[in-house]
């Protein structure tokens, strides 16, 4: 086996496998990257057995076959350091042989018999997105997703599919973000992947110069697929909350206001809600939005904002991250906040923008 790649091309392509390589595992094989040399082509691939990447290499010269597996960690330290801007990869034994420059590494490779094999979703249903649709839609829901992996049908972003509609939704129980994009598409599913796999998804669309991308959903598996990099990601086997229900129909309080100076003004009331309960208190009357906060052993702070008000005055507390979280996810100058009461949830939106939203859970009142 003899290959000749560029270093940045190598480099490019094992950066893209790295995220799916095995933290944490009693296998020690998934801790590695499969190179395997096969029919002309030269791929990469890593898995954790939830995640699996296919990436092929674009290498200038390519003869011979083999399939091995080397060391993740080594393999990502070498090719940063790598001195030339070709490198050679050659096989003598069991050690994979790296020259660059006047640089040669002999590294020691693994039998590739268990290696888990990553199979894509081949049937099922197929769809394509345009790439930079795609890449807005999850950074505007995934923050909203539970961090405790132990909440397995909140630790993730939920995907539903509709006739020409793509859906995004992702929670923790305390606050809610919706996505939601016309694509062309006839058919009808959901499924629910995990926040490491949205996070694979977010590095393979970071590192596509592709237009559009490829979506195949077979009950089982999501595959998404560019021309040189397949990802294959496991769906979660549980059900994730029914979240219309925590939509609001109808209002009885609505403001706009500025996003910059609700967010400043969130940033100074939080000096003091930091300190106590991690709670705001939002009055709201005539024009004006008050934000205040107490903390016994700090003090308190009150904070105005000038506000464009429908229907009635409202006292209402919230924790003061969760707002700040969404306005960071909204571009739009002013934003929409709609209110039922103060023991129910808050719609937040962009002006004027539809098909995206955000639902905060109010906190009890003192």
């Amino acid at each position: 086996m003899k290959v000749t790649v560029t270093t940045l091309e190598l480099k490019d392509k094992i950066t893209i496998a790295s995220k799916a390589l095995a933290k944490k595992s009693v296998k020690p094989i998934l801790a590695g990257f499969l190179f395997e040399v096969k029919d002309g082509n030269f791929y990469i691939c890593a898995t954790d057995l939830e995640t699996g990447v296919k990436a092929t290499v674009n290498a200038a010269e390519i003869s011979g076959e083999a399939r091995f597996v080397v060391p993740g960690d080594v393999i990502q330290k070498m090719v940063k350091v790598l001195p030339d801007e070709i490198t050679e990869l050659s096989l003598e034994g069991d050690a994979l042989v790296i020259s660059s420059g006047s640089t040669v590494f002999r590294i020691t490779t693994m039998p590739a018999d268990e290696f888990p094999e990553i199979t894509p979703a081949e049937s099922g249903i197929t769809f394509e997105v345009d790439t930079s649709l795609l890449e807005e839609m999850v950074e505007k829901v995934i923050f909203a997703a539970a961090k405790d992996e132990f909440m397995r049908n909140l630790n993730g972003v939920f995907w539903e599919l509709h006739k020409n509609l793509l859906r995004l939704v992702a929670s923790d129980g305390f606050r809610l973000a919706l996505a939601e994009e016309q694509i062309e598409n006839e058919e009808e599913a959901s499924f629910l992947l995990s926040l490491k796999s949205m996070k694979e998804v977010q590095n393979v669309l970071d590192n596509t110069t592709e237009p559009t991308i490829t979506v195949r959903y077979d009950g089982r598996r999501v595959s998404l697929s560019t021309n040189d990099v397949e990802t294959v990601m496991r769906v979660v086997d549980a059900e994730f909350p029914d979240y219309k229900r925590v939509i609001p129909e109808t209002f009885k309080t609505k403001v706009v206001v500025s996003r910059k100076e609700l967010r400043e003004s969130l940033k100074r009331v939080m000096v003091i809600a930091s300190k106590g309960s991690e709670s705001v208190k939002f009055e709201i009357e005539e024009n004006v939005m008050r934000l205040v906060s107490k903390s016994p052993d700090y003090g308190e702070v009150v904070d105005e904002v000038e506000v464009q008000k429908e229907g009635e005055d409202l006292v209402i507390a919230f924790n003061p991250k969760f707002i700040e979280d969404v306005l960071k996810h909204i571009e739009t100058e002013e934003i929409e906040m709609n209110f039922v009461d103060s023991t129910s949830p808050c719609q937040i939106n962009p002006l004027d923008i539809s098909g995206y939203l955000y639902i905060v859970m109010p906190i009890r009142l003192a």
